[in-house]
């Protein structure tokens, strides 16, 4: 199954990291940096459990990428979980 992930933080990030250990999955975000990161298995975020499995991705056999292209991610998938912040003030329009 294809799913795609909107968002790398820490909700996106866990959900794809353990839904790739059965499921081919494509984390999508907007920052080059935080992409590349992942495609090296390199965590973006401080978070024990997720850096453990990222550097034991071939051990886990995690099938996971990361991309900026959000159309080609979400047109291949079956599903897409969108994380969005769960800390945003609309009137303020920041985190």
């Amino acid at each position: 199954m294809n799913i795609a992930v909107a968002g790398t933080g820490y909700v996106g990030l866990s959900l794809a990291v353990l839904l790739s250990q059965h499921n081919h999955v494509t984390a999508v975000d907007i920052l080059p940096e935080k992409v590349e990161m992942l495609n090296n298995w390199k965590s973006p975020i401080q978070h024990d459990y997720i850096e453990k499995f990222l550097a034991e991705h071939e051990e886990r056999k995690l099938d996971l990428t990361a991309t900026t292209d959000a159309v080609s991610a979400y047109s291949n998938a079956d599903f897409v979980i969108i994380a969005a912040p769960t800390n945003y003030d609309p009137p303020e329009k920041f985190l």
